[in-house]
């Protein structure tokens, strides 16, 4: 028997402003809910790309519930796929100028169930006009692997990075997780070259379904994302995806498919490591 749940991914090119970015996330949401969505999930940095991120954190608990009113407003879960946050989950404060970079996971009803401090922080070199990445110049890196029930899903929260990690991702499945989401800033280099590869990987190596929701088009003279969001089922085919403009991409996941394809090819059950971690290096 089928049993579908919509999910969207959220698809913006968000800039250093922060009201225009959630006036725009706020009509890409509406779209979702009209399409029937059940959750969506916003991509990383949603609210706020780039800029000083410090000062952002400042308006954590406002953006918060923000997510939470418009979780109420649509009757649809949502996940904001990062903001930045000052305090850690202890409630201690990330020494300056770090922050982590957090994401929220809000019911229906409009309660945060959730938060997710990526794990994996992107330091590299890419053959585009920026050049170098250094994440960890600006976030501090969170420590727990979270998963959190939305939707009638179990859902594994990662970001971005976390993606080039399968360690991550086993941790998720086996924790139980229907659904992995990757709220995203891949770049334009990296997104071309890799994004739709490690996203159906994700999904074939864990059983689960998988939803890359990323940023897209240009930030800036120096700053492009790629864009092309979208839905893999666990047999590794893409059941939808956009381009590379704002969008919402509404889409079905189906729990008996997945059940099928499990037990068919119970992956899980013949994994001879257990993984440990996370770790401090």
């Amino acid at each position: 028997m089928t049993q579908l749940i919509s999910v969207a991914a959220i698809q913006m090119t968000s800039g250093q402003q922060l009201s225009g970015n959630l006036e725009a996330a706020s009509a890409l949401l509406e779209q979702a809910a009209n399409g029937g969505a059940q959750l969506a999930v916003l991509p990383e940095n949603f609210a706020v790309y780039g800029g000083d991120y410090r000062a952002t954190a400042g308006q954590f608990e406002q953006l918060k519930g923000w997510l939470c009113e418009q979780a109420k407003r649509f009757n649809m879960a949502i996940i904001g796929g990062s903001v930045p946050a000052m305090r850690r989950p202890d409630g201690s404060v990330v020494a300056a100028p770090r922050v982590r970079t957090r994401a929220l996971a809000v019911s229906a009803e409009g309660q945060c169930l959730a938060a997710y401090d990526k794990l994996h922080l992107f330091d590299a070199q890419v053959n585009d006009a920026q050049g170098r990445y250094c994440e960890s110049d600006v976030f501090e890196p969170g420590t727990e692997v979270v998963t959190v029930p939305l939707a009638g899903l179990t859902v594994g929260l990662a970001i971005c990075y976390d993606l080039r990690f399968p360690s991550l991702a086993q941790r998720l499945a086996h924790a139980g997780a229907d659904l992995i989401v990757y709220p995203s800033a891949f770049t334009a280099v990296t997104g071309a070259a890799h994004w739709s590869l490690l996203l159906r990987a994700t999904a074939v190596q864990t059983g689960c379904y998988v939803l890359g929701a990323n940023q897209c088009g240009e930030h800036g003279p120096r700053r492009g994302s790629y864009g092309h969001s979208m839905l893999v089922n666990p047999w590794g085919e893409v059941v939808a995806s956009l381009e590379n403009v704002p969008a919402a991409l509404v889409a079905g996941l189906d729990l008996a498919t997945m059940n099928e394809l499990r037990q068919r090819m119970p992956v899980q059950t013949h994994q001879r490591f257990h993984i440990e971690g996370p770790y401090e290096r």
